[in-house]
């Protein structure tokens, strides 16, 4: 007679779906992707809006005046142009000919140009993975992979219609490609690796911090050839080269046409001024790091990260990498401190150490793999809910632009009212001036006189000056919630 065997214990079929993912780092890294890319979904056809609205309505006008005034690459235009051809200098307009490029087979279409991010943001998470499971191993990249695509910063600008994510995606890129060659010898990644930096440095050099990193790694190799520091510093000159190319022809562009639309950096003073504020110390040192960086759900996590890492040598480059970082953030004080979009490079290494913590806990016991489970689970979560307050509203956006096309003339320069450059020239499709500083009846006699057609204000006329009848015709035509008036002929 057999004596009594227990039953084994079969997973609930929950728990083997969540087991076979987390066991798998691919699978894990697919999950992550899929999430993150269905999550984008929302709201993909949606114009510029919410926060940082100037800055995509610079970069969709920028779009759209290539689809319909010309497919020269090399004369990017904008809308606030006022008599002028508006051609600027900017950065490297990559993204922006690309999404023109697409607008001549589907027609002006913000989700072609939100996609293109998109896509971008996608696969900057598939080399990042690539990058950090070179450097440590499949399922810690894979958690490191997942912690980046639900950063809140990161998460954020992989919807907007701006060419940062494309600068990060081409700088992480070139870093994988730039430890490939280091691993194999082949001269094909060595070459591909300084193609993509010189586009990363080109649309904003931010990216160019990584050369710190890497003498520090040719540095610390015993075995280190002359061949080796040759390369470097090759690696360096054809890097730079092309970067210094592209911003002095954009310089000289601004100063040929006349048109300063884009910043293309200053005085190394007037960036300094805001290092030594409180402002860079909060939100660069005390609130964007967990807030914005790494994101409050797996904080924790990072943190666990951060006391395995700085105990174990091999994780040193991480904060070399952080510490190169800093120091363009130093130097770009008055930008990283304003925009937080400038300081999206720092989430790569800030994810690998939350991905190592993440690592550490889930294979320390069970009970701690419940805890990297719900991590994950909470991170997307935890992501949009930080973001949405971001995202605007934009009910007559459409509307606005189908009523401006009714009555003011494609050709006829506007001077319109805003608080900024370019939102609402792009939300009306015309050209002409940004009344950013207010309406003022003597400027506004001058622009017409230069050849403004139309005034745009938010107010009725009668609410700011007597004078108006002298130079506008004084009946409002409807465009919305705006006001706009017809110019008299003054010449």
């Amino acid at each position: 007679m057999t004596g009594w065997q227990p039953t084994p214990m079969v997973p609930h079929p929950d728990k083997r779906i969540v087991q076979s993912i987390l066991g798998h780092p691919n699978r894990l890294v697919l999950v992550a992707i899929g999430v993150f890319f269905l999550m984008h979904l929302y709201r993909l056809t949606a114009p510029p809006n919410g926060y940082h609205h100037w800055r995509e309505s610079d970069t969709a006008a920028v779009i759209l005046n290539y689809f319909q005034e010309g497919m020269n690459f090399l004369e990017p235009r904008v809308n606030q142009r006022g008599t002028t051809s508006g051609i600027t200098g900017m950065e490297l307009p990559l993204f922006n000919f690309t999404a023109a490029l697409l607008y001549q087979i589907t027609g002006p279409n913000h989700a072609v140009a939100r996609m293109l991010t998109i896509l971008a943001a996608c696969l900057c998470l598939w080399f990042f993975f690539r990058l950090i499971a070179i450097l440590t191993n499949d399922r810690e990249a894979a958690f490191a992979t997942w912690a980046m695509a639900f950063s809140p910063l990161f998460f954020f600008y992989s919807y907007k219609i701006m060419p940062d994510l494309w600068m990060l995606t081409f700088c992480l890129t070139s870093i994988y490609l730039y430890v490939r060659f280091h691993s194999n010898r082949r001269y094909f990644h060595w070459v591909a690796s300084v193609l993509c930096l010189s586009l990363a440095g080109s649309i904003k050099p931010l990216g160019l911090s990584i050369y710190l990193p890497y003498l520090v790694h040719l540095w610390s190799n015993k075995q280190k050839r002359l061949r080796d520091v040759v390369l470097y510093c090759a690696y360096i000159s054809l890097t730079v080269g092309p970067v210094l190319v592209w911003m002095q022809y954009a310089r000289w562009l601004q100063e040929t046409y006349g048109v300063y639309a884009f910043y293309l950096g200053g005085h190394l003073g007037s960036f300094l001024e805001y290092l030594f504020s409180t402002q860079f110390v909060k939100k660069l040192v005390l609130q964007w790091p967990a807030e914005l960086w790494v994101g409050w759900v797996l904080a924790p996590a990072f943190l666990y990260g951060l006391y395995r890492a700085a105990r174990v040598r091999r994780y040193a480059l991480y904060f070399v990498w952080i510490l190169s970082i800093y120091i363009v953030f130093a130097i770009t004080a008055m930008k990283s401190s304003t925009h937080d979009y400038y300081t999206m490079i720092i989430v790569p290494p800030l994810a690998a150490i939350t991905g190592s913590g993440l690592y550490r806990l889930y294979t320390s016991g069970s009970w701690r793999r419940i805890i990297v489970t719900t991590l994950l689970l909470l991170a997307p979560v935890g992501a949009f809910l930080r973001i949405h307050h971001r995202l605007g509203p934009t009910d007559d956006y459409d509307a606005i632009r189908a009523a401006a096309e009714k009555i003011i003339p494609e050709h006829s320069l506007v001077a319109i009212q805003d608080d900024t450059p370019a939102i609402r020239l792009y939300q009306l499709n015309r050209k002409g001036w940004p009344l950013v500083k207010g309406v003022r009846f003597n400027e506004i006699a001058e622009l017409i006189r230069v050849g403004a057609k139309f005034l745009i204000v938010d107010q009725p006329l009668d609410t700011l000056d007597s004078r108006w009848p002298e130079i506008l015709n004084t009946t409002p035509l409807e465009l919305g919630p705006l006001y706009c008036y017809r110019a008299k002929d003054l010449n």
